[in-house]
């Protein structure tokens, strides 16, 4: 049985006597049966809209094709008011209906949520993750908002083939453990994405540009049987 994940990814470039980017990247895993359904999956789907802001590139180790950076991302996706309203206090109502955040304590315990993790982070990352509620000015819609603040390194693969002008992607990879027919992934059309050229490290070597790219693509995952299967009935045999 396959099944894939589906990409996000979002672009900010540099350039250095080399030149260096910052990506988004956001994937989900999606079936086989979706795949063969893709409308009947975007119609259930609970839509997550993503936004990724690069607050800090540190050191970029192009032997070792990783780099230190601090983002923040935050992700919504809507929410019937009714089913909100009896875990808020009058006054934390009264304010959601006027338009104003409200902050949502241990909201992932007991709440539906997009399951995301950083897929290409390495070793320990820091992650502070918290929760709010809001009611759009746009489309009058509640949503739920997922703010997460992180830190660390991040591996890239670093194709430099023409040194010292080269353009380069870094990217986070965000992903979520619900499949697409649970969750659809896609960038923010009302947030943008964007990157802090002030807090910038390696400013003598690289040059930052500021631009931000999202692109979404799939990948295959294969899942094997495990456990007494029909391997073991041919041994018997």
């Amino acid at each position: 049985m396959t099944s894939t994940k589906e990409y996000l990814s979002g672009s900010v470039q540099t350039s250095q006597t080399s030149f260096m980017s910052s990506a988004l990247a956001v994937f989900q895993k999606t079936t086989q049966e979706t795949q063969d359904l893709p409308t009947m999956s975007l119609n259930k789907a609970t839509k997550v809209y993503v936004r990724l802001m690069f607050l800090r590139i540190g050191e970029i180790d192009t032997l070792n094709e990783k780099y230190q950076a601090q983002a923040s991302i935050e992700s919504r996706w809507p929410i019937e008011l009714d089913k909100l309203l009896s875990n808020l206090s009058t006054d934390e109502q009264k304010r959601l209906i006027d338009g104003k955040s409200v902050s949502l304590v241990k909201y992932a315990e007991t709440h539906w949520h997009p399951q995301l993790y950083i897929e290409n982070a390495l070793g320990d990352l820091k992650e502070q993750i918290r929760y709010s509620a809001k009611k759009s000015k746009i489309d009058s819609q509640v949503y739920i908002c997922e703010h997460r603040d992180i830190k660390g390194l991040f591996w890239e693969k670093l194709e430099l083939h023409h040194f010292p002008s080269d353009v380069q992607d870094l990217s986070i990879s965000i992903a979520s453990l619900l499949y697409d027919d649970k969750v659809l992934l896609t960038t923010d059309p009302y947030h943008s994405s964007g990157v802090n050229r002030e807090a910038f490290v390696d400013q003598q070597e690289w040059s930052l540009y500021e631009y931000v790219d999202t692109k979404q693509r799939y990948i295959k995952e294969f899942l094997f049987r495990g456990g007494n299967g029909e391997e073991e009935e041919e041994e018997e045999e």
